[in-house]
C-alpha cells in the first residue's frame, strides 16, 4: 500500500471515529435526560423500527451476551423508555415494546443531530454533495464486500436512505422488516 493509500485509509478511520464516538456521544448527552450507552441507545433505536424483537434478538444482533443485554433492558425499563411485554401466544417469550419516553429520545437525537448535519452540509456545493456521496457509496460498498452482518446498521438506519440504500445495492439485501415503510416518528 503505498503512501497516499494509507494517509486516506487513515483519515477515513479517524472520520469514522469522529463522527460515532465523539458526533455521536454528544448528540446522545444532549438528546437523553439520562446517561445512555451506545448499546442501550442502538436497542432504542432497534426498538424503533416496525420488527417484533426479543431479548436473544438483540443480544445477537449487538454481539453480546444474555446477561448483557439484560442488564442494558433492566437499565431503559427503570429509565421508563421500554417495556417488556408477554407474547399473547407464547407467556415464556417476552417482546420489547419502545415507550414514548423513549421515541422522545430518538426523535430527540435526530432533531439535534439534523442541525449538525446542516451546518456540516453548508459547507459544501451540490457538487460536492454528490462527489462525496459517491464516494461514500463506494468506501461503503468495498468495505462491507466481506461483511456478512449487516443487519445492526440496517435496523439503526431505519430506512432513512430509502431506494439509494448502499447496503441494499453492495449486498442485496436491507434487514428491515419492511423496507418501504418510513420508521416510527
Amino acid at each position: 500500500m503505498g503512501k497516499l493509500d494509507k494517509e486516506l485509509s487513515e483519515n477515513i478511520r479517524i472520520m469514522a471515529m469522529v463522527i460515532a464516538d465523539i458526533c455521536h456521544r454528544s448528540t446522545l448527552q444532549k438528546a437523553s435526560p439520562i446517561k445512555l450507552t451506545r448499546n442501550q441507545f442502538t436497542i432504542l433505536k432497534v426498538l424503533s423500527t416496525d420488527g417484533n424483537f426479543q431479548i436473544s434478538d438483540l443480544a445477537r444482533l449487538l454481539d453480546i451476551s444474555n446477561a448483557a443485554i439484560s442488564k442494558n433492558i433492566d437499565r431503559l425499563e427503570q429509565e421508563g423508555l421500554v417495556a417488556r411485554q408477554t407474547k399473547p401466544d407464547d407467556r415464556r417469550s417476552l417482546e420489547l415494546i419502545l415507550q414514548a419516553d423513549g421515541l422522545e429520545v430518538l426523535n430527540e437525537f435526530d432533531r439535534i443531530l439534523d442541525e449538525k448535519q446542516k451546518h456540516l452540509m453548508e459547507q459544501f456545493s451540490g457538487k460536492e454533495k454528490e462527489a462525496l456521496l459517491d464516494l461514500v457509496k463506494r468506501v461503503i460498498t468495498f468495505t462491507l464486500a466481506e461483511e456478512q452482518n449487516t443487519e445492526v446498521i440496517c435496523l439503526q438506519c431505519g430506512g432513512k436512505c430509502g431506494d439509494s440504500c448502499v447496503i441494499e445495492s453492495c449486498k442485496g439485501l436491507c434487514a428491515l422488516p419492511d423496507k418501504k415503510k418510513a420508521p416510527r416518528q
